[in-house]
């Protein structure tokens, strides 16, 4: 990859200087080379101001430097960088900053294997918008088929290569791609996909019918009474929940300058935090999945870590830095969709979860998310799309506000975790505090 070869033989020529305060000691970087395809459908119609096809190249990435005298600087990397290199050093160099706990640059002894390139999609982001806009009309016609009367959609295909190196002697270079896609029927309710293979035509179908379902289940909303009751949190919004409380409260930065809900004795002593049949997994070797990587741009290799076991804090997500300061090794860290699992010895099935409800709400959506208390748990949540449950039965739309503590729920023994047929991630029935709002 030129770029890469240019910005080493850059600092390369700035670590051979001497005598002045911007010679450079090491350094690492990760960088991309992007070609991206997109195109969108707005109110059911192709192109517009708002959807029409558009393609990118781009470079992108993040570069640290360690100076001479120890300081340090972290900066973005992109076109402009590469074609005036000695005019952003000065710059670098007054943003420097001390850190005397950092830690020094990594290269490990070996480093993993992960298929993080598809060739369909690499063939449909040379090929142009064709392949998208097909696919866009697919959404269209399906959906229009099960009574969806406009749909919004969109669908976007990337290719890189992909370079991380550093002063160590490190060099991964590596090809990946990107496909994202998202559909929203009726300006009620909506579904994306994020990974780095093609969608498959089961996905697809299923894409459109959930879609579609979901629409038909939450329209003509009616106002419900609210009360202590079952809820039942769709996989998207089980994930976001997961992700904003538990993975948010699991970085070594928070845990170490205890702005986490979970001290570092907690760690040491692998303190129980959720049931006990409950566990958390980071895995960033899954094959195709957005997340998944060979190496963080610090030079740590991805791989598998247990975060949580039986119910008990087993490590946190720790890079450089704070993998020393708390004298562990450091860890992959979560950088995307589709790497966390959690999971419970006592999977049900979505239709047994529901036919446990005597009344309650499935929630499908989430507002507010950012706004809450990430260390304390405590939540009050607009669920825009819901729907009534009584006696398991599936009985109206309705809109709600969920309040509770996450991790009461995840601790509770009336709690249960499911999966979902066409979805990776669980869903969970929690016993929750419902308004009903009209």
């Amino acid at each position: 990859m030129d770029s890469c070869h240019r910005l080493i033989t850059y600092l390369k020529a700035y670590q051979r200087i001497s005598g002045r305060d911007d010679q450079i000691k090491g350094w690492y970087f990760g960088l991309n080379e992007q070609l991206s395809v997109k195109a969108a459908m707005k109110n059911s119609e192709l192109g517009g101001v708002y959807g029409a096809p558009k393609a990118e190249e781009a470079i992108r990435g993040k570069l640290c430097i360690l100076w001479q005298d120890g300081k340090r600087t972290i900066a973005a990397l992109d076109s402009s960088v590469l074609d005036h290199f000695d005019q952003f050093v000065p710059l670098w160099r007054r943003s420097a900053y001390e850190d005397p706990q950092s830690a020094p640059i990594y290269k490990a002894a070996h480093y993993p294997e992960v298929k993080l390139f598809d060739p369909q999609v690499d063939q449909w982001v040379h090929q142009g918008p064709q392949e998208l806009l097909h696919l866009l009309r697919e959404y269209r016609a399906g959906l229009e088929a099960r009574g969806i009367k406009k749909v919004d959609a969109s669908v976007s295909a990337s290719t890189f290569d992909q370079v991380i190196c550093n002063s160590e002697g490190l060099m991964i270079e590596n090809q990946a791609t990107s496909f994202s896609t998202y559909v929203y029927g009726d300006a009620i309710y909506g579904k994306s996909y994020l990974k780095r293979g093609m969608i498959t035509p089961g996905e697809k179908q299923y894409f459109i019918d959930h879609t579609a379902d979901v629409v038909r289940l939450v329209s003509g909303q009616r106002s419900i009474a609210g009360g202590h009751m079952k809820v039942l949190l769709a996989p998207s919004v089980t994930e976001a929940l997961l992700h904003y409380y538990l993975l948010g409260n699991l970085g070594g930065r928070q845990v170490y300058h205890r702005k986490s809900a979970f001290s570092f004795e907690n760690f040491v002593e692998k303190s129980a935090v959720i049931r006990e049949d409950m566990t958390l997994e980071l895995n960033t070797l899954v094959d195709y999945a957005q997340g998944s990587y060979i190496s963080t741009y610090e030079g740590v290799p991805g791989g598998y870590l247990k975060i949580i076991a039986a119910g008990r804090l087993q490590s946190p997500l720790l890079d450089l830095k704070y993998g020393a300061l708390m004298g562990m090794a450091p860890t992959p860290m979560a950088a995307g969709r589709g790497n966390l699992k959690f999971s419970s010895e006592k999977m049900m099935s979505w239709e047994a979860l529901i036919g446990e409800m005597d009344q309650g709400i499935i929630v499908y959506d989430i507002l507010g998310l950012h706004t809450q208390d990430i260390t304390s748990g405590n939540y009050s949540l607009t669920a825009p799309n819901c729907v009534w449950v009584q006696n398991g039965e599936l009985k109206m739309g309705c809109k709600a506000v969920i309040r509770g503590n996450f991790f009461e729920s995840l601790r509770n023994p009336t709690t249960r975790i499911g999966g979902v047929p066409g979805e990776e991630g669980p869903c969970l029935l929690i016993d929750s505090s419902v308004i009903g709002e009209k």
